[in-house]
């Protein structure tokens, strides 16, 4: 659940971002077509960028946000550990904040599928009342399309290769809106909402792909309005009929529905003139904005965390002896990995998730003053058997493999450390 928690929040960034650079760029151009698959490709980007996977050689500052992200969702907790100047105890003060008596993580995954359980299953009744309503009307084949003509009062809409609309519209505004709905189906608009629909099931929570869909939906019927006018229906008359017609709604969340609200914003759009064939470079602005993203979603690359991790800070020690401890490290790490977990991948994420279930941690913490703590005992390294010692009893008890975090305090002098890198 942790890991399609994360990926849906990461998704979510990507659409917020792509619906305000949308909107800023190309909402109020004639470029309909355009548009309409510049929305749906933008839209299939920010699904897929959360999970395409790129390391940068060293960390950078915008991905530190999305780390400390990714460590809440993993539920990692911080300790606070306060040594004293004398070294005749040790005061360890965990923080992990008041007992947990409800456990939030699983109130938010319930809430979530709760809310997708309501979104499928609003979808699931508008195609019921939309397929009963097809059933119950009388059918005449118009071409490869059916015109489903209801007694009831109706919104005109139109769905797949059907479409719906009253007897009194077909009466009174035969031209008009068949016209209006054929183009809707020639265009196949009802595969748009399908698949916005679907996403709307992952992300019902997130205003940013409701204001998309209705972005697409004003686009589907601008559409509409300009093929309606290029085979020559009265541009007066037709506007006229979408003024009279603006009331009322449609329950039906995946239909094109004649009456769609902005009335005003069709009647504008249809009277303005074409725009300028250069503004569809305003689209390469939104290039940056997705490079800012795969980087703030990156990682650094394995090889330089375990260079960090390895490299000793001796001087002394030649480049190509660390050359080789990073060499046997690596290749240690990844055989023990493939023998446990065969399908685990050598990548930082993996590398983590597998040392957290595979591994006893152990904390190696060092202040400024060189005062130790491992495992929250405090431990004399100076003297080095009796450390030894320590460590070969924490190794004896412990289940598993034992991985250390080596903690060091920003202000730890380097001969403090020199023994660590010098055994």
């Amino acid at each position: 659940m942790g890991a399609l928690l994360l990926y849906i929040l990461k998704s979510t960034i990507c659409l917020i971002l792509f619906y305000l650079g949308f909107k800023a760029l190309l909402s109020n151009d004639t470029f309909f077509r355009f548009n309409r698959w510049v929305l749906l490709g933008g839209i299939g980007i920010c699904m897929l960028l959360p999970v395409i996977k790129i390391q940068t050689s060293e960390p950078l500052l915008i991905q530190q946000p999305i780390i400390h992200l990714e460590k809440m969702i993993a539920g990692e907790e911080t300790v606070a550990i306060h040594l004293p100047d004398n070294n005749s105890g040790v005061d360890i003060t965990p923080v992990t904040g008041p007992a947990r008596m409800i456990d939030w993580g699983q109130i938010i995954a319930l809430l979530y599928w709760a809310g997708v359980v309501f979104c499928l299953m609003t979808t699931l009744l508008s195609f019921r009342k939309m397929f009963v309503l097809i059933r119950s009307g009388r059918k005449l084949q118009q071409g490869r399309y059916t015109l489903i003509i209801v007694p009831s009062c109706v919104s005109p809409f139109s769905w797949g290769r059907y479409i719906i609309l009253s007897e009194e519209d077909y009466e009174k505004y035969p031209d008009e809106i068949l016209t209006h709905e054929m183009m809707h189906l020639k265009s196949h608009h009802s595969i748009d909402l399908l698949f916005m629909e679907c996403i709307l099931w992952l992300h019902w929570f997130n205003p940013a792909i409701w204001l998309l869909k209705r972005e697409l939906k004003d686009i589907h019927e601008y559409q509409a309005d300009k093929g309606v006018l290029t085979l020559g229906i009265d541009a007066t008359k037709y506007q006229l009929l979408l003024v009279k017609k603006a009331v009322g709604s449609s329950l039906y969340t995946l239909a094109n529905s004649f009456n769609h609200s902005k009335i005003k914003k069709r009647i504008t759009m249809m009277l303005k003139g074409k725009s300028n064939n250069w503004a569809r470079l305003k689209l390469l602005l939104l290039v940056p904005v997705g490079l800012i993203v795969l980087n703030a979603f990156a990682r650094p690359e394995v090889n330089r965390q375990l260079e960090t991790l390895v490299q000793s800070k001796d001087k002394e020690t030649p480049p190509e002896e660390q050359q080789d401890m990073k060499s046997f490290f690596k290749t240690e790490l990844d055989s023990y990995m493939k023998k446990v977990e065969p399908q685990t991948r050598f990548e930082p994420d993996e590398i983590i998730a597998f040392m957290k279930k595979n591994t006893e941690p152990k904390d190696l913490f060092i202040n400024a003053k060189g005062d130790v703590l491992l495992n929250n005992d405090f431990a004399n390294y100076k003297e080095k058997e009796q450390f030894l010692t320590k460590l070969q009893d924490l190794f004896e008890k412990s289940k598993k493999p034992v991985s250390f975090y080596f903690l060091i305090d920003i202000n730890t002098p380097e001969e403090l450390l020199r023994p660590f890198y010098t055994w």
